[in-house]
């Protein structure tokens, strides 16, 4: 058997037809590869866009007020309470009645209160003329002589005692700076009683009807002649 060569010029083409298509299986490759990669990546997130400035405003130049800034309000008067020394010998009753009187009038705020010594109504009204920025006001605790059952015989009667109903409260405003009387006025509990002191033979009662008792109705009096007083300012 007779075998024939291949011819030796056919052999340099068969191996660049070799190169050429093992060229061509790389850049195939190669193309396939680069898109497997874009698909295996993840999408790409929009990025989120700038803020947009805006104009700035102007700063506020009031500044928020503290609480420990925070004014109180400042009183309109002053006054200054007097009670008389010649008031009813009744210690108790007319002591009840002044605190009542003076807690009354601080309970405003437009008005701040003290307490002075007991003097005569002549010797208020000098007080009066020193204060010149406040309010004298004098005090005064006493018995309606015209309205009372008085035994004036010295002889056969001796004054005993005193029923607290039978008190009224009187007061005087003084202007500030003089002896002026600005107001004045007379205060009467309420079922203010007739009989108001006693003898030896008939003591006086020591305590009102039991419908008005004099610890109700004095400081309510008390409160009535503060009230009055404010309005009288």
């Amino acid at each position: 058997m007779k075998i024939s060569a291949v011819p030796f010029s056919r052999t340099p083409r068969s191996a660049d037809g070799l190169r050429r298509l093992f060229a061509l299986l790389c850049v195939l490759l190669f193309f396939a590869q680069a898109e497997k990669g874009q698909s295996g990546r993840a999408p790409k997130r929009d990025l989120p866009s700038p803020p947009v400035s805006l104009p700035s405003q102007p700063a506020s130049t009031e500044k928020p007020a503290k609480p420990s800034e925070t004014k109180s309000p400042q009183p309109i008067s002053s006054l200054v309470i007097v009670n008389s020394v010649n008031s009813a010998k009744a210690p108790v009753w007319t002591g009840l009645a002044l605190r009542e009187l003076i807690d009354q009038i601080k309970a405003s705020p437009k008005v701040s209160v003290t307490r002075e010594k007991d003097l005569s109504r002549k010797d208020a009204g000098e007080l009066a003329k020193i204060k010149t920025d406040v309010h004298v006001i004098w005090i005064e605790f006493g018995v309606d002589a015209s309205m009372a059952m008085i035994d004036r015989d010295a002889e056969a009667t001796i004054v005993t005692g005193l029923n607290p109903g039978c008190l009224f409260i009187s007061y005087v405003i003084f202007a500030p700076g003089t002896t002026n009387i600005k107001a004045q006025e007379r205060i009467y509990q309420d079922g203010y009683r007739a009989q108001c002191t006693g003898t030896a033979i008939q003591p006086a009662p020591q305590s009102s009807d039991r419908e008005r008792p004099a610890i109700r109705t004095l400081p309510k009096a008390a409160r009535k002649a503060a009230d009055q007083i404010m309005r009288a300012l």
